[in-house]
């Protein structure tokens, strides 16, 4: 399904879209947070090859190694509107 009949459908059921907006910085932990998550993730995907076709990609976000965010493609869909 293309982006355009998504977008499309979610204006029709009364979705609205908002833009990110970066409120958290990263801590030191966080490294150690990710590790554990990919873990949690690669079993998972091992258990049930097919997990990842369960999630629903709403949208990209570019992240750059100097910790900056495009987010300007990056939105997301709530039923209530956010304005």
């Amino acid at each position: 399904m293309s982006q355009t009949s998504v977008r499309r459908n979610l204006k029709f059921i009364n979705f609205h879209p908002y833009k990110i907006h970066l409120v958290q910085k990263l801590n030191e932990d966080d490294f150690d947070r990710r590790n554990e998550f990919c873990d949690i993730m690669m079993t998972r995907i091992d258990q049930l090859p097919n997990f990842l076709f369960n999630i629903a990609f709403s949208d990209e976000a570019s992240f750059e190694i100097n910790g900056n965010v495009n987010r300007h493609n990056c939105r997301f869909w709530t039923d209530e509107n956010p304005h």
